[in-house]
């Protein structure tokens, strides 16, 4: 057996923080649970073995047998970030009630940062945890609920932290440059599983609680291996990986150095996300993908050939208690919902709690918590909404923008000073100015339409943008797919300007490729492109979602969108407001300038000024835009 190496990427601290805590937000209870969706043939793909390449030698010492890697670890390791003390307040707990169910925890959405809130199945509405100017994601509770691990940016750069559920005392596990995210404990609460991002590779990593081991690394393939979640007997993990070319769900066997890692479903057309295994059994529940569309299926590690059954639509799914319910998010368009299914006919009473965003993380206690929080500040709103004098009974001036590139730099008097504090958070968040230069923002009322836009669209209003296309090609921005409920959404990642941690997380999925339709493969020419090869190696943040803190919402892409490049619509982000597109209208233009769609031309194959990101081939540019010259932004500090 080979002792790990001297270097090693971590040192651990037991630095004790409190923390603040919010008030509460009510969250809008649905009252209807989505009904169970079955989609046979994705299970069709699911079942057998495969021999791993990885082996693992023994480490000395340690109970779980054979956890130590034989591949040394990097030479320039993660260096250890100073610790501060960030602002944080107390956390009390009200003893657990009597009532049955359990505590659920989720990171949500709030402010323009993601914190840790907790629900109590059968109340309505959901309690926030923690508070600052920093996200917290991925929360863990403990085998015995008192503790919750979850991952942190409050100290400059994503490391695990501890939240004791009694004393509110937060406890930091890690300290490197590193990222680090998704713990996951065993079953007796010794030890934390999670996935960490040095040198541009995600790996596994598991951590001992016990103050006097260093962590150690569990694979070292170079392909990503990331979401693990530990079985009910403490002898294997279930994790991600595209270790071979697709993302599979693995199982690593600890009692094994030899052929360890076994692939437990093998699909090629299938992306799998997020397992999670039932609190006593051999169950695991897990997300997949095909063409955008995410199913929650659940495989039987003992049944034979190791079938997967579809349970229904959600993004992630975590068991009850007792193992006879999931309750799943369903991340859709602008918020998520958490609902549950019963296995069998039988578990808890359905839930239906509406939450703002996106959902990152989940977990469930058999405790019912109630933490009591007090709120850190009275914040309400990013930013003051500043409006003049209406120019007529109902009606709003339009406001030129200071300092910005676009063909009419203009917006209402209703919208412009949330770009102003969107432009401000995401130089502040990606270190240059993405919004400093635009495609579109007010189109006049007479303008021609490009094809593949609709008579609607929200750049007519005065409320949208459309980011450059210079800066998509050049580099800067992924894009990934996202079909809810039938309708095609784009989520938007832009590359940080520091790629040292502070900024931004790795990407974990791969992104579309929309330049692939000119690559002369028909196939991929039909569906509008394809995906790329592999993930994008760097720390990206997640403009879709830091546009959503300011009202800026994603447009969903026109059903012409494999056809007409502009139909996509990935770029256009509009402040909706909750009014209708007819509403926003009448905000800035009488109502016998829209009451007939005259002037908005029906869309033809002319070309036109629409940006592409490439050539088109010659033998389509008939029925396809021309592209127009745009400059290559320069990223700046500052607008």
């Amino acid at each position: 057996m080979e002792d790990l190496p001297e270097e090693k990427p971590y040192f651990r601290v037991s630095a004790k923080r409190y923390r603040k805590s919010s008030r509460p937000i009510v969250f809008l209870v649905i009252s209807s649970v989505l009904s169970v969706a079955a989609i046979s043939w994705m299970a069709s793909n699911y079942g057998g073995f495969a021999r791993a390449e990885d082996v693992i030698a023994e480490r000395p010492q340690v109970e779980l047998a054979a956890i130590a890697t034989d591949t040394p670890r990097p030479t320039s390791s993660p260096s250890a970030v100073p610790l501060e003390e960030p602002t944080i307040a107390n956390t009390s707990v009200i003893p657990p009630s009597e009532l049955p169910f359990g505590s659920i925890v989720f990171d949500g959405r709030k402010l323009g940062y993601s914190h840790l809130w907790y629900y109590l199945p059968g109340e309505l509405s959901a309690r926030q945890i923690t508070n600052g100017n920093w996200d917290d994601r991925h929360p863990a509770f403990s085998p015995d609920g008192s503790s919750i691990a979850f991952a942190s940016h409050q100290n400059g750069n994503w490391d695990l932290y501890l939240l004791q559920a009694e004393t509110g005392e937060v406890r930091r596990l890690t300290a490197t440059l590193g990222f680090e995210s998704r713990p996951a404990w065993s079953p007796d609460g010794q030890w934390l599983a999670y996935e960490a991002y040095y040198e541009g590779n995600y790996d596994i990593w598991i951590l001992p609680l016990d103050e006097e081991q260093e962590p150690f690394r569990l694979t070292s393939h170079p392909g990503v291996d990331r979401s693990p979640s530990w079985s009910s007997d403490g002898r294997s993990i279930a994790f991600i990986s595209n270790r071979e070319n697709n993302f599979d769900l693995f199982l690593a066997d600890l009692d094994a150095v030899d052929d360890r890692f076994t692939n437990l479903t093998r699909s090629s057309e299938i992306e799998e996300s997020m397992p999670r295994f039932e609190p006593d059994g051999t169950r695991l529940a897990f997300v997949a993908n095909s063409d955008g569309s995410n199913q929650v299926f659940i495989m039987d590690l003992n049944e034979a050939g190791r079938n997967a059954k579809v349970i229904g639509p959600g993004d992630y799914a975590v068991w009850s208690p007792d193992g006879l319910s999931l309750a799943i998010l369903q991340n859709r368009a602008y918020e998520s919902y958490l609902v549950s299914y019963n296995i069998n006919a039988i578990g808890i009473p359905p839930l239906g709690l509406a939450v703002d965003g996106t959902v990152l993380g989940i977990d469930w206690n058999g405790e019912r918590f109630r933490f009591v929080t007090n709120p850190i500040n009275n914040i309400e709103s990013l930013y003051e909404r500043i409006v003049q004098t209406p120019i007529a009974q109902g009606r709003y001036s339009v406001i030129r923008l200071p300092n910005l590139s676009a063909p009419n730099p203009f917006l209402s008097d209703l919208a412009n000073e949330a770009f102003q504090a969107l432009r401000e958070r995401t130089i502040q968040e990606v270190g240059w100015d993405l919004l400093g230069n635009l495609d579109g923002v007010l189109v006049g009322i007479n303008d021609p339409l490009p094809p593949g836009f609709a008579f609607n669209d929200w750049l007519y209003t005065g409320r949208a943008f459309a980011i450059s296309e210079a800066i998509v090609g050049a580099g800067w921005v992924e894009v990934q797919r996202e079909n809810i409920f039938g309708q095609t959404y784009w989520r938007l990642y832009v590359r940080a300007r520091f790629q040292d941690g502070s900024q931004g997380e790795p990407l974990q999925t791969i992104p579309w490729d929309f330049s692939g339709r000119e690559s002369g493969d028909p196939v991929i020419y039909d569906q509008g492109g394809s995906y790329q090869e592999s993930v994008p190696k760097g720390y990206y943040i997640d403009f879709t979602a830091l546009a959503s803190d300011f009202g800026f919402l994603r447009q969903p892409a026109l059903s012409n969108w494999r056809t007409y490049y502009a139909g996509t619509r990935y770029k256009e982000f509009a402040l909706m407001d909750g009014l209708s597109w007819e509403e926003a209208m009448l905000q800035i233009y009488p109502s016998f300038a829209i009451i007939t769609p005259t002037p908005f031309q029906t869309p033809t194959k002319t070309p036109t000024r629409t940006p592409r990101p490439t050539n088109t081939p010659w033998w389509i540019k008939t029925n396809t835009p021309t592209p127009s010259q745009t400059s290559t932004p320069t990223p700046t500090t500052k607008p």
